[in-house]
């Protein structure tokens, strides 16, 4: 009797060809599918954040390449022998401390001439990151040894006078202010700047105005030099004509007359401007502020510093605390044509700059004359000396 064992289905030919499947799980496989993909809002937010950062590192690039390019203007010293090319470039400002000489030049076409409205001067130390700025009256009853007597904004005109006739006995009339107040206060001038008042408005335009109190009314007309001083007291943001206006104001021939002010006074408001302008240089924003600010200063500032020290002392103390910054106005009695200055504040003066030089730190008290015979038992620092 025969037995029918059922056979196994016959695999069809497509079967056949179809590979084996294997029973080992794929490591690749299982990693595969644990692998997430990121976020499509991540991804977004990582590329704007990677431009972010390749639009800035290119637009610092190009304003660092736009100042560079500026500096040589800026400088005397790459002019052509203005500055004094033996001594100043040997100066290294991120390491060592300088003493300068601030002028405020007012030079028109309208009323020519090289009359310094604004005379200061100032030392600056990088260790300690402090500085003193100090104000001269521009009426100063001058007289020292070779010099005088005369008003103190006389001087520099003079000096230029003097050297295009070739009787200077400095190599310019920069250099020679800077012996000359050197030795009025008793301290080895390493610096000379001058600005233009145009300088001065363009720069305040570029950084938006400032924010001031108007001490009291002003008004004040020229015709023939075509100025037009028209403020009004209290708190008010001012444009760079304005600012400059504040500052130069002295007496008024309007009517109703405004108040009139002493060189004193005028000190005070320039010092004042002079500390807002810094707080909003330090707070700057902006690509297109950056570069009218260069513009402003390579047409209208000048100084006897090499492009590369020029560049140094500003990374240097542009993040200098605005407390550290010590404005200090030395007035005196006006007995016209001159103001005769107080001793008193002028020694002072004189010891704030020496402290300075000298790595000691400065109260806010001692600044303001509040403690002038303790001012040389200022607190060491660690800074050196020169």
């Amino acid at each position: 009797m025969k037995v029918n064992t059922p056979l196994p289905p016959r695999q069809s030919q497509h079967s056949k060809s179809r590979p084996k499947s294997s029973s080992k799980p794929n490591p690749r496989a299982r990693l595969k599918s644990t692998k997430k993909k990121m976020p499509t809002w991540l991804k977004a937010m990582l590329t704007g954040i990677i431009l972010l950062v390749i639009t800035g590192i290119g637009i610092a690039t190009y304003l660092v390449l736009y100042a560079n390019n500026k500096l040589p203007t800026i400088s005397t010293v790459e002019k052509g022998g203005t500055g004094n090319q033996v001594v100043v470039p040997t100066l290294a400002p991120q390491t060592e401390p300088f003493s300068f000489v601030l002028m405020g030049v007012d030079y028109r076409k309208e009323l020519p001439g090289m009359r310094t409205d604004v005379v200061m001067v100032g030392a600056m130390h990088p260790e300690t990151k402090e500085a003193v700025l100090v104000s001269l009256p521009r009426d100063t009853y001058f007289e020292i040894p070779g010099y005088g007597p005369d008003k103190l904004n006389h001087f520099y005109p003079n000096f230029h006078s003097l050297h295009k006739k070739g009787q200077l006995d400095s190599p310019t009339p920069m250099e020679e202010m800077k012996v000359m107040l050197g030795k009025y206060m008793d301290l080895d001038i390493d610096h000379a700047m001058e600005i233009n008042f145009q300088g001065f408005v363009q720069v305040v335009d570029a950084l938006g105005g400032v924010s001031m109190n108007v001490d009291q009314n002003m008004c004040y007309r020229d015709r023939a030099d075509g100025t037009n001083i028209n403020l009004r007291a209290g708190q008010q943001d001012l444009s760079g004509q304005e600012a400059l206006d504040l500052v130069r104001y002295r007496k008024s021939n309007c009517s109703p007359r405004t108040p009139e002010t002493t060189d004193e006074n005028r000190n005070l408001r320039q010092n004042a401007v002079l500390q807002e302008l810094v707080g909003n240089m330090q707070s700057l924003g902006g690509f297109s502020k950056v570069t009218d600010i260069i513009d402003a200063l390579a047409d209208n500032f000048k100084i006897d510093m090499t492009s590369t020290q020029i560049r140094d002392s500003f990374t240097t103390y542009i993040d200098i605390n605005r407390n550290n910054i010590h404005y200090v106005s030395v007035g005196g009695d006006w007995k016209s044509p001159y103001i005769y200055i107080n001793e008193e504040k002028l020694a002072l003066a004189k010891q704030l700059l020496k402290d300075v030089m000298d790595g000691k730190s400065i109260t806010p008290e001692q600044a303001a004359g509040e403690k002038v015979a303790d001012s040389s038992e200022s607190t060491p620092n660690s800074a050196p000396t020169r």
